[in-house]
């Protein structure tokens, strides 16, 4: 087991762009734990899973569709007056 000791004022580290998808590309591989990835890389699972998701909303920007829609006649309506 391995503890780390900080000293001083805790600073939130940095991610460069680059860092971001090295350790994204890592979490494709085949067989790969992002937890694992996280843990050696020391950044926490649901950060590395937020720079997935990110990645992936990059890759397939949204693409306008067309839905197919037919539409019927006239539809009589029943007036009732009482």
């Amino acid at each position: 087991m391995r503890v780390e000791v900080l000293g001083g004022i805790e600073r939130r580290r940095r991610w460069s762009s680059d860092e971001k998808m090295r350790l994204v590309e890592e979490t494709l591989v085949p067989g790969a734990k992002v937890s694992e990835v996280a843990r050696r890389n020391g950044v926490s699972a649901s950060l590395l899973f937020t720079w997935r998701r990110q990645s992936r909303a990059m890759e397939a920007p949204a693409v306008p569709r067309f839905a197919a829609v037919q539409i019927a006649g006239p539809v009589a309506v029943e007036a009732t007056i009482r």
